[in-house]
């Protein structure tokens, strides 16, 4: 990975009765988002012993990446389905590559 590849882990919570309503909205985001021009990795996970959490590991060829993928409308239409889904606020693990 190179120097301005960013990183990052987000961990998204769903509201009580509404897991599999996120887990579907998430899933749309997969495909178009791995089609992106800046779009390293892009995978989706849902936590073992939470099933009410989920992990998206995302890389990204620098902050100018994330801001496009940001901007486009599959992920525009996400966030305005963020606040029914969502017990907590989105969160934003940023991640820095620890290399032997």
């Amino acid at each position: 990975m190179s120097d301005n590849t960013l990183s990052i882990i987000a961990v998204l919570k769903a509201k009580e009765g509404k897991r599999e309503a996120l887990k579907s909205a998430l899933q749309a985001l997969i495909l178009p988002t791995r089609q992106e021009e800046g779009c390293l990795d892009y995978a989706l996970f849902q936590l073992q012993d939470s099933q009410d959490v989920f992990y998206m590991r995302e890389s990204w060829k620098g902050q100018e990446a994330l801001d496009a993928h940001i901007a486009l409308p599959h992920f525009q239409a996400f966030v305005q389905q963020m606040d029914d889904l969502l017990a907590e606020p989105l969160q934003l693990v940023r991640l820095n590559a620890v290399e032997p």
